[in-house]
């Protein structure tokens, strides 16, 4: 709801204003602090009002806090001036504004309580549930989970995994919210039909798709392809794509597709290699299934039969396959008015799920019933209206904000948690942290269904998330409907911006015209997000003069070389990030919390300077670039230096800037990335031993970006013994060379849960065996390891070296025969995953999950995927080569050469 959003805004800015340093009147600061409490009363109104009832006031809670933080803002960025009348003036004019804001706060608060009390009078009859068993709360969500469809699922997978050698097209077609897309995933994801094929990859096409995204997407994920993509025009990105998959079993399924004319162009890009190749589809029109499927006909997706309906439903309500029986009759009758779509089964069993009151169930029971004449796309989108309807005031902002965001589109799950922390869209509910809180809100939405979990780390944090198209587009009504958004399409709405919306995206390049509008046109406006795929021509100019007011600042997608103009006057700034060289005057942003530079090559960093003035930003919470320098704090005393106190994350700086007094200065930190070549190691040897003076990192990771270079000449040390941060929970090393010996300083980590070697090349000794021996005291506290690419042939342990580890997984370790046979006894471990690996590998694992069955323990799953041909000893003599120092220069010659 904007209302809740609006008012939990304007609290966040009063509350900068009474702590601010800036010269501000102490009489303002006071009533800053006065309207801070006034206006956090509205918040109770809000969480506990009835939506239909308090409409009316909720709109004029709305629009007051809105104009009132509109004014405010407006005489800040006047008090920002140097100049002291402007200031005097600016605090006078500030002065009044908040004097009439509690007047008008006051008063509505009055409008408010009595129509409340009215409220409370009218109702009866609520009959609360909490003596007895309640629906689920927090039930942890299974990406590819699915109920019923058992038969379709066995004909899929015989039809994947089917004897025939050539090309087959399997379409799965039906309405949107059936489920055709989880039944995909559910099979793209089974283990038979995983360990059938030697590559898998997914595209999303969507109504408005990008084959050259398509592409990269599919050789960056599918294929591992890290080179450099973005310069290769299309044609010769899929004649890549094409040579990639030559030969090689491969599964593709092409998700979402509208138009035969799509599918045209797509399927030109998957040769026929007489295999048993597949490409599962999925689309809602049948004619493009028909068109598509080969040889057989489409598959149509059928709705659930009440008994599998009702199993969903229980699941998602309760997280069991039963329901109290207090709940039963009045679910049954929801459930039924469902029509066995899931979607509709999902989010309206999420929006119960945590609901006490046998009230509530059956106000959903009758608004589910009262659409039960629409058709089938009417009735699902009425559902989950209402479902949007039922969120709690704090959860429906962050909600809408996902139609910022283009439609199927993967969100990057830490990006959106500092928006929504930029936006100011939520308030911290007792004590913690911003970034806490905003997790735990995006959790809730995912246990209501209404968002999906994608992409998982390795300790299981979500990375990414998705919205369901239908849910967007619900996104897109709401907040249109509340005047929150508004998202360019030239093609329909031309230059029709409306006048109040507080955040404008751009999901497609924007018409020239657009910004040529007049200046109260964008008065209301806190955020620009640019998600077009195709980069703006270098003289295209935003006039950011126009947005004094903007917090939000989101270049990614434009890929400008260089920042525009005026973006250093933009005081109210809280959020900037995009894709180009050099850093503007940043300093002046005193109001930044989060900063990323990014460059379109991922493996060709640039050397950018932070200015001096970036230590005074004292808001800034996370830092982010492909590589920049920092110059030492300045000293606030003999033996202090300043503290960045509320920075929690940086990634990007060089080994050179690893100093005492820059770690000093950035001590708050939880997360470090260090990142550079070969070079600015080797200049930099003990850099990492200062690492002892972060005592609050839980995370680090080391980048080596030439791994594919020199960097075989140095050994990129780890920290000597003792300068770790006591506190570290994971590490990353990649590109980074390794002895074993320097392994066992990483083992005495007290702390360390999670271990990742990414690209490592790993030796046994100075000029020995790539073997990995793990030492007798091994890693007590070790939950999960990864071990990506080359280098690792031996690996010895002794049985109780990981006596906590839960899972593990290893990519590309060709040449590894064996993974320690102690894991046969581990009364902890619980997956092993192996990408890329040999069947020797692959079934010693296995061997090792059978001899744990053997044992009555069911815990071990093994899962292979993409297993490569067997290594024999003539292959390894070619690819390992002479491991002496100039038998690995002579090899580093001839790749080079190649």
């Amino acid at each position: 709801m904007a209302a809740y959003a609006a008012v939990t805004s304007l609290m966040g800015t009063m509350q900068l204003i009474s702590q601010s340093s800036l010269d501000f009147q102490e009489s303002n600061k006071e009533c800053s602090k006065s309207l801070y409490e006034k206006v956090g009363s509205l918040l109770e109104f809000l969480d506990n009002s009835d939506n239909e009832l308090m409409k009316d006031l909720q709109k004029k809670v709305k629009d007051l806090a809105n104009e009132v933080e509109d004014e405010v803002e407006s005489q800040v960025v006047w008090i920002m001036e140097k100049d002291e009348h402007i200031q005097k003036e600016a605090n006078e004019r500030l002065h009044k504004i908040l004097e009439q804001a509690i007047e008008d706060i006051d008063s509505v608060n009055e409008e408010l309580r009595k129509q409340r009390n009215k409220n409370n009078n009218s109702l009866s009859g609520n009959c609360s549930l909490g003596g007895s068993t309640s629906p689920r709360s927090r039930v942890s969500t299974l990406e590819n989970d699915m109920v019923g469809h058992s038969d379709e699922q066995a004909r899929v997978r015989g039809e994947l995994t089917g004897p025939s050698s050539q090309l087959e097209v399997i379409s799965i077609a039906g309405m949107g919210g059936i489920g055709k897309s989880t039944f995909a995933k559910k099979m793209f994801s089974d283990p038979s039909v995983m360990g059938f094929f030697d590559v898998r990859g997914w595209i999303t096409v969507s109504k408005d798709y990008s084959l050259r995204k398509m592409l990269i997407s599919l050789l960056q994920d599918a294929i591992g392809m890290n080179e450099e993509l973005d310069k290769k025009p299309d044609d010769e990105l899929a004649d890549c794509l094409q040579k990639s998959l030559k030969g090689r079993r491969y599964l593709i399924v092409v998700d979402d597709i509208w138009s035969i004319e799509a599918w045209e162009y797509i399927r030109l890009w998957f040769p026929e290699n007489n295999n048993r190749s597949r490409i599962m589809l999925t689309t809602r029109i049948m004619e493009v299934a028909r068109y598509a499927s080969y040889p057989k006909n489409p598959f149509p997706m059928r709705v659930l039969d009440p008994e599998e309906s009702w199993n969903l439903f229980c699941q998602k309500a309760f997280g069991k396959n039963d329901c109290p029986a207090e709940f039963e009759n009045v679910g049954k009758v929801i459930v039924g008015n469902c029509n066995g779509l899931p979607l509709m089964i999902s989010v309206t069993a999420g929006s119960l799920s945590s609901e006490k009151m046998l009230r509530k169930w059956y106000e959903v029971a009758r608004s589910v019933s009262s659409l039960v004449n629409l058709d089938d796309y009417q009735r699902c989108s009425g559902v989950l209206a209402l479902s949007y309807n039922h969120l709690p005031s704090h959860l429906k902002a962050i909600f809408l904000y996902f139609g910022v965001f283009k439609k199927a589109s993967e969100i990057s799950v830490e990006n959106l948690i500092r928006l929504w922390i930029a936006e100011g869209l939520f308030k911290l509910r007792g004590i913690g942290e911003l970034e806490k809180e905003a997790s735990s809100l995006l959790h809730d939405l995912i246990d209501k269904n209404l968002i999906a979990a994608c992409k998982r780390s390795l300790d299981g944090k979500i990375k990414t998330c998705k919205i369901h198209d239908l849910l967007h587009d619900l996104c897109l009504r709401e907040s249109e409907s509340e005047s929150l958004l508004y998202v360019s399409n030239p093609q329909i709405s031309g230059t029709n911006v409306p006048q109040h919306g507080r955040w404008v995206s751009f999901h497609q390049q924007p018409e020239r015209d657009f910004f040529s509008l007049h200046c109260p046109t964008y008065c209301k406006t806190r955020s620009l997000h640019f998600l077009a795929v195709y980069p703006f021509r270098e003289e295209f100019e935003l006039g950011l003069d126009r947005f004094k007011l903007i917090r939000v600042l989101d270049l990614l997608g434009a890929r400008w070389t260089r920042l525009p103009e005026g973006i250093s006057n933009l005081v109210s700034l809280r959020y900037l990030s995009g894709v180009c060289y050099g850093y503007p005057l940043i300093y002046k942003l005193r109001n930044l919390q989060f900063l990323s530079f990014r460059e379109s090559n991922k493996l060709k960093p640039v050397n950018s300077h932070l200015p001096d003035g970036t230590w005074k930003m004292s808001q800034l919470r996370h830092l982010e670039s492909t590589g920049f320098y920092l110059c030492s704090p300045p000293k606030v005393s003999d033996n202090k230096y300043r503290v960045l106190e509320n920075l929690q994350s940086v990634h990007g700086l060089r080994p050179v800037c690893c100093t005492k007094e820059i770690f000093e200065g950035i001590k708050k930190v939880k997360k470090l990335g260090i990142c550079g070549n070969c070079d600015h190691f080797y200049d930099s040897p003990k850099c990492l031993d200062n690492l002892i003076y972060l005592p609050e990192l839980e995370a680090l990771k080391i980048l080596l970006y030439d791994h594919y270079g020199s960097d075989f000449l140095h050994r990129h040390p780890v920290p000597c013994e003792g300068s770790f941060p006591p506190n570290l929970k994971k590490l990353t090393l990649q590109g980074t060379h390794l002895l074993w010996s320097q392994l066992t300083i990483i083992s005495k980590l007290p702390k360390l849960e999670v271990l990742q070697f990414k690209a490592l090349q790993l030796f046994g000794d100075e000029l020995g065996e790539t073997s990995w021996e793990v030492s007798d005291m091994g890693f007590p506290k070790l939950k999960f390891l990864l071990i990506e690419k080359k280098g690792l042939k031996y690996w010895k342990a002794t049985d109780d070296s990981f006596p906590c580890l839960e899972c593990v997984i290893i990519k590309n370790c060709r040449f590894l025969q064996e993974i320690p046979k102690g894991f046969a006894d581990s009364m902890t471990l619980k997956r092993i995953e192996l990408w890329g690996c040999t069947p020797s590998l692959v079934n010693f694992a296995k061997e090792i999950q059978q001899e744990q069955e053997s044992f009555g323990n069911n815990i071990l799953q093994v899962y292979a995927y993409d297993t490569i041909r067997e290594v024999y000893k003539e292959d390894a003599k070619e690819e390992a080569g002479d491991r002496s120092y100039f038998g690995l220069l002579k090899n580093w010659l001839r790749k080079m050469i190649v």
